[in-house]
């Protein structure tokens, strides 16, 4: 979907006291053909995430537009990587592979009418945070979503082991609240130079793992 303005991490892993994992909740790839259902569910995830709010503050509107942005990072992340779901049915997370020579899709098409609201505030995130992506090739985590009945079981933290236990590049995020940077960092995750500030908004840590 070209006419994705912007990507952006909605870090809704709420974890703070981890459970053990639930293993018989097993981890998976996402099945061709469930795309909707994943970028429904990440919808619905994200909906109270900071930066979700600051792009699409009323929620009216958030719910037309956020599941236009979710559909095109799990397209993408289908295409290019993968998307794990567990079979709980409650969490999904998005992994792009890029190769670090531009970031975003190219926006050769007018971008949905849902988005007319808040161009102004897309504008300002395609410019802040788009040029903080690593140059060379990555995989690119703009997304774990794990439903509100789910959190605290650690479903979240064991998709982001199980993805980096085999990746093979620097995997990048944003984290969108210090709850959110404090997991990663727990993860092996480091600061990618300083927060992303946007206007009258909440901030974005930058954070990047390397593989061992």
């Amino acid at each position: 979907h070209s006419w994705i303005l912007v990507i952006f991490h909605t870090s809704v892993l709420y974890e703070r006291h981890i459970h053990t994992y639930d293993h018989a909740m097993e981890i998976t790839r996402l099945d061709q053909g469930r795309e909707g259902d994943a970028a429904s569910l990440l919808a619905r995830a994200m909906d109270l995430d900071p930066v979700s709010v600051w792009l699409f503050p009323d929620p009216e509107g958030r719910a037309r537009a956020l599941p236009l942005v979710t559909r095109s990072f799990v397209d993408r992340a289908m295409a290019t990587d993968r998307v794990l779901v567990d079979s709980s049915g409650d969490a999904v997370s998005a992994w792009i592979r890029e190769d670090g020579t531009g970031h975003g899709a190219p926006r050769d098409e007018d971008p949905p009418e849902e988005f007319a609201p808040y161009a102004e505030r897309l504008a300002a995130m395609d410019e802040l945070a788009s040029s903080r992506h690593p140059a060379g090739p990555h995989l690119y985590l703009p997304m774990i979503g794990v439903l509100d009945r789910a959190r605290g079981r650690g479903v979240g933290s064991a998709m982001l082991r199980q993805r980096l236990r085999d990746a093979d590049l620097p995997v990048y995020l944003e984290a969108s609240s210090t709850r959110s940077r404090d997991l990663y960092l727990r993860h092996g995750f480091t600061p990618f130079g300083d927060p992303v500030h946007f206007p009258d908004g909440p901030p974005m840590f930058p954070m990047l793992h390397t593989p061992r």
